[in-house]
């Protein structure tokens, strides 16, 4: 394969045991048998000699080919990036299926070689790969990377130590730094107990949201338009928030996730002042799926078990908004990349937020402007969250939060994980514990045999 202008410069780049199972999807897990043999886990420094090779993009591999091209489109989607057929080109990138996924950096030139084997079936372990072949290297190799991480070298397995090195030539393009990049090496890279964390997120609430390999996250957009689109756009907007001038669109703006610029009719009359671009939250239909939220002196409660994209925005008149997440249960993932809840509560929105799925991130959240961005994505059930917030004052106390109150079948029920939000089986204990006490008479000395007579006596009923 060619690759349009890949001759731009280069870009890029727990002590104590884990008490959860983490599952690897990176590149990393599937390249364990050939890690002596790449740099950084899936990097090439020089271009193996292959004996045999089958053909340009190894056509006769039908639905491999189908993942490459699914690659191909998260960059393509974003980017005025194209992967155009080589005919005669003398520089170009070569697709095969070989022992794990790994890709040179950058243009190396001649014909380079990008691995996407056995165990990288994942569009975005092959957009991540193609990162690499663009010109990025791993998120974490970024020189300020130690502000935002600890590297656990007692648990880096022996003469792995140099895939940690942070590289003093990369340029981070004034982009902030990126838990949530696709770039990002997973909790566990080349660590020799998996009961241990190699890399720890100094903000611990930050922790389940690296190493995802679902999709490109807004900054590794931006920074790949930053390199390879900037000359598409000749008019400059007045983008916020980290927006900038969407080189697929030139009148409109390419905002972080959740947020919309609006669409501008452009024309050489037009003044500086006309060119402010006003983001808006967007507009969303479903009652429990979104919306403008407005934090008061009172404690309020925000929650939610919708599935889809929903986005809140939470906005303090005065001051900052103070949260906290009492509840957040969706499919549980070591780096919540499918199904999770994201908040961002720092002043940059280009940043990924810190993600949560397994369970709600412990103590408070103090937004750094007036406002807080709420995003929950999932794409199926369990898909709940419940937090509470308040406007909290410069100065002075908080007032006390509510005591917690349980509702049957919503997400602070008295036992979890029921089939639904009806409360049907929660109702059905609460009926006949009485009527089991009664017709034994007594309590039992064993607590769980009184709830056993019930949910013996539930499943004859509904089992019928």
């Amino acid at each position: 394969m060619f690759l349009k202008d890949v001759g731009r410069p280069f870009l890029r780049a727990l002590v104590r045991p884990i008490g959860y199972k983490l599952i690897d999807r990176t590149e990393y897990a599937a390249n364990k048998k050939i890690l002596n043999d790449v740099f950084e886990s899936d990097i090439v420094l020089t271009v193996p000699q292959m004996k045999e090779v089958i053909s340009d993009f190894q056509r006769r591999i039908t639905e491999w080919r189908k993942l490459i091209m699914s690659g191909f489109r998260k960059w393509e989607a974003e980017t005025c990036i194209r992967f155009i057929e080589r005919t005669d080109q003398d520089d170009y990138v070569y697709i095969f299926k070989g022992a794990g996924c790994y890709s040179s950096v950058g243009r190396i030139g001649g014909r380079q070689y990008a691995s996407i084997g056995y165990g990288c079936e994942s569009s975005g372990i092959v957009a991540h790969e193609l990162g690499h072949a663009l010109g990025f290297w791993h998120e974490q190799s970024r020189p300020d990377r130690d502000k935002y991480l600890n590297i656990n070298e007692d648990h880096i397995f022996r003469g792995a130590k140099g895939n940690f090195e942070k590289r003093s030539d990369i340029t981070n393009l004034e982009t902030p730094y990126d838990f949530g990049s696709v770039m990002h090496y997973g909790p566990q890279a080349f660590s020799d107990d998996y009961n241990y964390v190699t890399i720890e997120t100094k903000d611990h609430r930050f922790q389940h949201t690296i190493g995802q390999r679902k999709d490109l996250s807004f900054i590794d957009v931006k920074e790949a338009n930053l390199l390879y689109c900037t000359e598409r756009c000749n008019v400059r907007l007045n983008c916020l928030h980290g927006g900038y001038e969407d080189p697929r669109n030139c009148a409109v703006c390419k905002c972080p996730i959740g947020l919309a610029g609006t669409r501008m009719q452009l024309s050489n009359k037009m003044e500086k002042s006309d060119l402010l671009e006003e983001i808006k939250w967007p507009l969303l239909l479903a009652a429990n799926c979104g919306g403008e939220l407005t934090a008061t002196p009172q404690w309020q409660i925000l929650k939610s078990n919708a599935t889809g994209n929903c986005y809140w925005r939470i906005t303090a008149p005065h001051g900052k908004v103070y949260l906290e997440v009492l509840d957040a249960s969706y499919v549980c993932d070591s780096s919540c990349a499918d199904n999770f809840l994201e908040i961002k509560h720092t002043s940059s929105l280009q940043q990924t937020g810190f993600r949560q799925c397994c369970n709600a991130a412990a103590g408070s959240i103090v937004s750094e402007t007036n406002r807080i961005y709420i995003i929950s994505s999932a794409k199926k059930r369990p898909a709940e969250f419940v937090l509470r917030y308040i406007a909290d004052p410069s100065s002075g106390a908080l007032p006390k939060p509510p005591p917690a109150q349980w509702n049957g079948g919503g997400l602070t029920a008295l036992i979890g994980a029921e089939n639904g939000v009806d409360s049907t089986w929660e109702q059905y204990l609460i009926k006949q514990l009485p009527n089991t006490l009664r017709n034994s008479g007594r309590l039992s000395q064993n607590p769980w045999s009184n709830i056993d007579r019930i949910v013996q006596s539930f499943i004859s009923i509904n089992g019928k």
